[in-house]
Order: C-alpha cells, then sequence, then structure tokens
C-alpha cells in the first residue's frame, strides 16, 4: 500500500491504485489561509441530505425491500383519498424523478404504508424517529425544546435502526448522509434555521435558465 500511494508523488497511478478506490489528495489552495475551516462550509442541505438522501436513497429503498415492490404499492393504493394529502394510486416505486414536494407528499403518509405489515417493530421506530427529524430540521425558527426533540428523534432512529442489519436490507450504516445528521443542531445554533440553506430553493431558479 505505502509504495502504491508513493508512486503518487510523481505522477504514477499505478493499476492497484485505481482497482483499491483510492484518489489523490492535492495540497488545497485554503491549506495555509489562517481563518479559513472548510469544515463550516460543508452546511446542512434538508433537500439532498434529508428528502433525496437518508429518506430516497436509503430508508424508502430499505421498506422497499423489506414489503416487496408489489406490496408495498398496493398498500398505497389502497388508501382512501383525503383532501391535503396525495393519493399514490399507482403506488410509489413506478416514480421515475422524485422532487423535493414529492418527498413532502409521501412522508405523511409513509408509515401508513407500514404499520401492521411491517417484519418488526423497530422498522416502526426508525421511520417515525427519522420523519420526526425531518420535519423538526425545516422548522423555520427554533428554540432550545426544539433542538431537544431534534436530537431525541436522531437518538431514536440510531437506537432501532440495527434493524435494517438484521433483517438484511442493509450492510452497514457507514454512510455519509447518515453521518451528517449529527451535526444539524450545531449548524443550526451556528448559522440559524435550515431553510436558508435548502438547494430546493436554488432549484427553483434554475427551471427558468
Amino acid at each position: 500500500m505505502d509504495d502504491t500511494v508513493a508512486c503518487t508523488d510523481t505522477g504514477q497511478y499505478p493499476p492497484n491504485f485505481v482497482a483499491q478506490g483510492l484518489q489523490p489528495i492535492f495540497s488545497p489552495f485554503w491549506a495555509d489561509l489562517p481563518h479559513a475551516d472548510i469544515f463550516t462550509v460543508i452546511t446542512s442541505d434538508i433537500l439532498h441530505q434529508l428528502h433525496q438522501g437518508i429518506f430516497k436513497d436509503h430508508f424508502k429503498k430499505w421498506c422497499m425491500v423489506l414489503m416487496g415492490k408489489q406490496d408495498f404499492n398496493a398498500h398505497f393504493h389502497a388508501m382512501p383519498v383525503f383532501s391535503g394529502l396525495r393519493h399514490f394510486k399507482e403506488g410509489i416505486s413506478k416514480v421515475k424523478q422524485w422532487t423535493g414536494a414529492d418527498h413532502k407528499q409521501v412522508q405523511p403518509i409513509f408509515l401508513t404504508a407500514l404499520i401492521g405489515t411491517a417484519p418488526h417493530p423497530d422498522v416502526i421506530k426508525a421511520g417515525s424517529s427519522l420523519l420526526n427529524f425531518i420535519y423538526l430540521a425545516q422548522y423555520q425558527s427554533h428554540i432550545d425544546c426544539m433542538l431537544v426533540a431534534l436530537q431525541q428523534a436522531l437518538d431514536g432512529f440510531h437506537t432501532a435502526k440495527d434493524v435494517f442489519v438484521k433483517l438484511g436490507c442493509h450492510k452497514h450504516f457507514n454512510v455519509p448522509k447518515i453521518h451528517s445528521l449529527q451535526h444539524y443542531i450545531e449548524m443550526i445554533r451556528s448559522l440559524g434555521s435550515l431553510d436558508g440553506l435548502n438547494t430546493e430553493h436554488c432549484k427553483h431558479f434554475t427551471m427558468f435558465l
């Protein structure tokens, strides 16, 4: 391994360098700046970390594996139409492109499709805690008790999430977007509510370009 990494000093990238998934690291321009902290630039993002990240790319997929697409779609189809709630009459597996608005419409009814059919009660506990975290993180203002509730929701998710490994629908939780959740409270205390950092607002402007 040391010999492989040493080759990069001379601009060489042998095949085993690529095979082992290594990436070259270059000296960043900000390394010697006295007041630069690059980690403060990486802010929380509700759209890509919560809606499209932990919910869509992970939790929704885990549940789809546990329930099976056909059964899961049938549960959404069987839900009665109710004013103010979107009815996914074709289920959710056939939705090809999810937007932030789509996620907000499916999240209020998502647990309904799991209750009574989930193979383990911790699936419901993990989902309930995760959705509570997503809702609380979107508040436009926060007080201390809300941040306590946000931490409790995160703790509840971590307590129950191992069920997805036990049931075989996921191998590990070494996932950057899951890790990012632990920085949300710190980010809110430092920069304020996260709606100002949400890239969903920027996407609205790109629609007109």
